[in-house]
C-alpha cells in the first residue's frame, strides 16, 4: 500500500494534476453526474437541469484554472503537495456544489438541497480528478521514459557510426602495417637463418641456428594467422533504428484488448456510492454495492475465460462480456433492486446499464493501453540495453586494434622484430666471421630471445 501510495504521488501531483487532458476526461463524466443528480432534485424540467449543473461546472472550471496558474504554478517543475493537490481538487467540488446549490435555490428557486449537492460534488471531483490525474500521470511518466530511451538510442548510433568508422581506418592500418613492413622483414629473416644455417659451425652453435630458423618460421605463420583474421573481419554495420524507437506516441485504445476486473468494480463501487448517497440514502448505496460485487463476479469469470481463449476468439469474448454486463445489470435494476430494496429514486434499468457497461469499458480499455504501453517501454529498454552491449564490445574490439597498431608500428613486436633483424645482419656482413666465436653465439642467442618475445606479443594481441 505505502509503495502503491508513493507511485500514487509521484504520478498525480506534477504537472497532470491540473491539466487539459484530465479535463477532457473529468468534465464530460462530472456533467453527467450531475445532471443525473439534478434530475431528483430539480425534475421535470431539463433546461433548468442544465442551467443548474452548468452553473456548477464552469465555476468549478474556473477555480482549476486559477488554481493551475497560482497555487500549482509549479507543478510542471516538480512534484506538489499532495495535500495541496487534495485540497485544490476537494474544493473544486465545493464550488461545483455551491454554485449549483446557488443557481437552483437562489435563482431558479428550487427547494434547497445543500448538503446533497456539496457532498456529491466534492466526492466525485475529489475522486475524478485524482483518477485523471493518475491515469494522464502515468501516461506522462512512460512517455518520458521513452523519450529518455530515445535520446539514449541516439546518442548510442552515433557512438556506433563513429567507432566504426574508426575500426575501419584502424582496420586497414593495421593490414598494411603488416603486409608492407612486419611481412617483410620476416621473410627477410628467415632467408637470414636458412642462410646461416650454411656456415660449418659447431654443433651448439648448429641447434641455435635451427631453432632461430623455426622461431623464424614460427613467427611467420603466426603473422599469417593475424593477417587472416584482419582480412575476415566483416565491415561494420551502420547502426539502423528499431520501429520502437521512431514510432510515434501511443494514444489511448479505442476498444480494449483486455478486461479490467479490479479496476472496474473500484469504479462502480465509488460511482454508485457517490450518485446513491444524495438519491437514496444508505438503501441506494447498498443497493450499488450489491451490484458491484454480481458484476464483479461475472467479469472474474469471463477474465479466466479470455485468459485461456485462443487469440482468435479474444474479441469475440470481450464484446460477449460487455454485452453480458448490460443484461445483467438490467435484470438486476429491473428485478432484483424493487424485489430486495425499498428505494425513492430508483434508476431506469437501461440507462443503469449502459452506465455500468460504459464504466467496465472505460476501465478496460484504460488498463490495456497501459500495460500495452509499459509493454513497449519494457521492449524498448530490453534493446537499448542489448545496444549499449553491443556499443561496448564494438569499443573493446577497436580498442584491440588500436593495441594491434600501436605495437606494429612503434612498439615492442616492431622493436624485437627489427633488433633481431639487426642482430643478424651484423653476422652475416661480417666476412672474416669465424661462427665458432663466443661472441656469434651470444648474438644468435639474443636474436632467439627477441624472435620468442615477438612471437609471444604476436600472439597476446592476436584478434
Amino acid at each position: 500500500m505505502k509503495a502503491w501510495l508513493q507511485h500514487f504521488k509521484l504520478v498525480s501531483t506534477g504537472r497532470t494534476a491540473v491539466s487539459m487532458p484530465s479535463m477532457v476526461l473529468y468534465l464530460p463524466l462530472s456533467f453527467l453526474f450531475a445532471l443525473e443528480r439534478e434530475f431528483v432534485l430539480a425534475p421535470n424540467n431539463l433546461n433548468n437541469q442544465l442551467k443548474i449543473v452548468l452553473a456548477g461546472e464552469l465555476t468549478s472550471f474556473l477555480f482549476l484554472h486559477i488554481s493551475a496558474l497560482t497555487v500549482l504554478k509549479n507543478r510542471k517543475l516538480r512534484e506538489q503537495n499532495l495535500f495541496l493537490c487534495l485540497m485544490v481538487w476537494a474544493m473544486t467540488g465545493v464550488i461545483r456544489g455551491f454554485f449549483s446549490e446557488f443557481y437552483a435555490a437562489s435563482v431558479l428557486n428550487y427547494q434547497s438541497y445543500t448538503s446533497s449537492r456539496i457532498l456529491s460534488s466534492v466526492l466525485f471531483s475529489t475522486l475524478g480528478l485524482a483518477f485523471a490525474a493518475y491515469s494522464f500521470g502515468s501516461i506522462y511518466a512512460i512517455d518520458t521514459k521513452k523519450s529518455a530511451l530515445r535520446s539514449l538510442n541516439g546518442f548510442i548510433l552515433s557512438e556506433n557510426a563513429d567507432l566504426n568508422s574508426k575500426q575501419s581506418a584502424m582496420k586497414e592500418e593495421a593490414i598494411v602495417t603488416l603486409q608492407q613492413s612486419l611481412v617483410p622483414k620476416v621473410i627477410q629473416l628467415q632467408h637470414l637463418t636458412s642462410g646461416l644455417k650454411k656456415i660449418d659451425a659447431s654443433d651448439a652453435l648448429r641447434q641455435s641456428l635451427q631453432s632461430l630458423e623455426g622461431q623464424a618460421h614460427h613467427l611467420a605463420y603466426q603473422m599469417r594467422v593475424n593477417l587472416d583474421k584482419l582480412e575476415s573481419i566483416p565491415n561494420p554495420r551502420t547502426g539502423v533504428t528499431s520501429r520502437l524507437f521512431i514510432l510515434s506516441k501511443n494514444s489511448l485504445a479505442i476498444w480494449p484488448n483486455k478486461l479490467s476486473v479490479k479496476l472496474s468494480i473500484l469504479f462502480l463501487s465509488i460511482g454508485g456510492v457517490i450518485v446513491q448517497i444524495g438519491r437514496n440514502s444508505i438503501s441506494g448505496v447498498l443497493s450499488s454495492l450489491f451490484g458491484s460485487v454480481i458484476i464483479g463476479g461475472a467479469l472474474l469469470i469471463f477474465e479466466r475465460l479470455l485468459q485461456k481463449a485462443k487469440s482468435d476468439l479474444k474479441q469475440f469474448l470481450l464484446i460477449s462480456t460487455f454485452i453480458s454486463v448490460f443484461a445483467i445489470q438490467y435484470f438486476y435494476a429491473s428485478r432484483l433492486v424493487p424485489a430486495i430494496f425499498n428505494l425513492d429514486q430508483p434508476l431506469n434499468p437501461w440507462y443503469s446499464s449502459a452506465k455500468i457497461t460504459f464504466a467496465v469499458f472505460l476501465a478496460s480499455s484504460f488498463l490495456s493501453f497501459l500495460e500495452r504501453d509499459s509493454s513497449i517501454l519494457k521492449s524498448m529498454i530490453d534493446q537499448s540495453s542489448s545496444s549499449r552491449e553491443l556499443l561496448n564490445l564494438q569499443n573493446n574490439r577497436n580498442e584491440i586494434l588500436e593495441a594491434a597498431n600501436t605495437s606494429t608500428n612503434q612498439g615492442a613486436l616492431q622493436g624485437q622484430i627489427s633488433g633481431a633483424l639487426l642482430s643478424l645482419n651484423l653476422l652475416t656482413e661480417d666476412e672474416d666471421l669465424n661462427l665458432t666465436r663466443s661472441n656469434a653465439a651470444d648474438i644468435i642467442n639474443n636474436a632467439n630471445i627477441l624472435l620468442t618475445n615477438a612471437i609471444l606479443e604476436i600472439k597476446k594481441i592476436s584478434l
